[in-house]
């Protein structure tokens, strides 16, 4: 599920709660039990995916005599993240930082539907709290009014970062956030079929009309219409968000290109036959691998559970001849606390995970790197190119606004 449908359901959430019902904050012994418990695994063993079983291995044999003196070790840094999926990435690079600084950052997966409510809680009561932690670029200007996040003082020239990485790190004309990985949609489509690259939806419904596809193929378009990241294409050329000032945005729409958007939107939908009661991300995926499904939208992370098919991979297409399309573009990043006691080591522990150990992410998670690597993948360059020429999610708390009133447009179509 991507982080933009999973905070759109945390808000639902969270506004359903009593108004007294908030979320208890654990104790920093048991928050730094679960730490230890789960680095007590060799990194890659411990619920990463498999696109990073290989490194996480390598890297497990290198690190064994760091291993056991990191687990004896005394914690000089707590660092939280949200998403499973990067486990065994901060794991390694914990360890590899013990193993070049001696200090020890324990990474803690926070699981919670308040995360920023937990981080602000915690360090206001100077019970628990981590001294620097995984965050979307949605959600930095809410962290930055809370006071929670300090300036990025890393010189970023020639370090090679997305431009967009930068912009979603930024907030009220400061670089706060270190960023690592960024999420696109991307377009794929079965190899055989197409005599070039599709250059609109409507190109699929016209190859359609003009030929009989094989026998097991079911779904001419497949993408996840109950999510806004994956619908945003649908409505890209037709909506801007302008900053009036730290804490306000406005979205702003053509009212014109948005009606043609929302007309031609309704047409495609009965040549693509989308299920909105049974689509999922997984679903898709699987469809594809099967060759059920001609074409799909899907988004950069789950680009890795199609390595070793053989398959076609570009940016999002435009709708059709009139009506462009781009993707919206994410971007995790991690934040130091400005409350920290050991704030130094915490801003250069973040800079040594998103520039220094950035090579090692998409082999470990699959999540692509906002630093391109070296012996970048192809697909890894597609992803890139549809990165940098994305819309950037807005790092405004309106913004979820937005998301939510486009998740009830879509859904009024099924």
């Amino acid at each position: 599920m991507k982080s933009i449908h999973k905070k759109l359901v945390s808000v639902l959430l969270i506004c359903a709660m009593t108004t007294g019902g908030a979320v208890a904050v654990r104790q920093c012994t048991a928050a730094l039990q679960e730490q230890e418990d789960s680095s007590a695994e060799e990194p890659g063993t411990s619920g990463g995916t498999a696109a990073g079983q290989d490194s996480s291995e390598a890297l497990s044999d290198e690190l064994p005599a760091a291993d056991a003196a990191y687990q004896s070790a005394a914690t000089d840094l707590i660092f939280w993240y949200e998403d499973e999926s990067y486990r065994d990435f901060f794991e390694a690079a914990a360890l590899r930082y013990f193993r070049k600084t001696g200090i020890k950052a324990a990474a803690v997966c926070r699981d919670t539907m308040d995360y920023i409510g937990e981080v602000y809680d915690g360090t206001m009561q100077d019970t628990v709290y981590p001294d620097l932690y995984l965050i979307s670029g949605q959600d930095l200007e809410e962290a930055y009014l809370y006071g929670l996040v300090s300036v990025n003082g890393t010189d970023t020239d020639g370090l090679g970062i997305a431009e967009n990485a930068i912009a979603a790190s930024t907030c009220a004309g400061k670089l706060l956030g270190y960023p690592l990985s960024y999420n696109v949609c991307v377009f794929i489509y079965q190899n055989g079929y197409f005599d070039s690259v599709p250059e609109s939806l409507q190109s699929l419904i016209s190859y359609a009309n003009e030929n009989e596809p094989g026998e097991n193929v079911e779904y001419l378009l497949e993408w996840d219409v109950n999510d806004p990241f994956y619908d945003f294409p649908f409505v890209s050329n037709c909506v801007s968000f302008e900053k009036s000032g730290t804490g306000s945005m406005n979205v702003v729409y053509d009212e014109e290109l948005y009606a043609k958007d929302m007309e031609y939107f309704e047409q495609i939908l009965e040549s693509f036959s989308v299920n909105a009661a049974t689509v999922s991300e997984d679903e898709i995926v699987d469809n594809f691998l099967a060759g059920r499904t001609l074409c799909a939208i899907v988004d950069s992370d789950l680009l890795y559970r199609l390595e070793g098919y053989s398959y076609s991979l570009t940016k999002i297409p435009d709708l059709n001849e009139e009506l462009a399309a781009s993707t919206g573009a994410l971007t995790d990043m991690i934040a130091v606390n400005p409350y920290s006691k050991q704030e130094a080591a915490a801003a250069d522990f973040a800079r040594f995970v998103t520039v220094d150990f950035a090579g090692e992410l998409y082999k470990m998670t699959g999540h692509m790197p906002v630093i391109p690597s070296k012996d970048i993948a192809w697909t890894e360059q597609v992803s890139y190119e549809a990165y940098v020429s994305a819309v950037p999610a807005p790092n405004s708390r309106d913004a979820k606004d937005f998301w939510v009133r486009l998740e009830e447009t879509i859904s009024k179509y099924f």
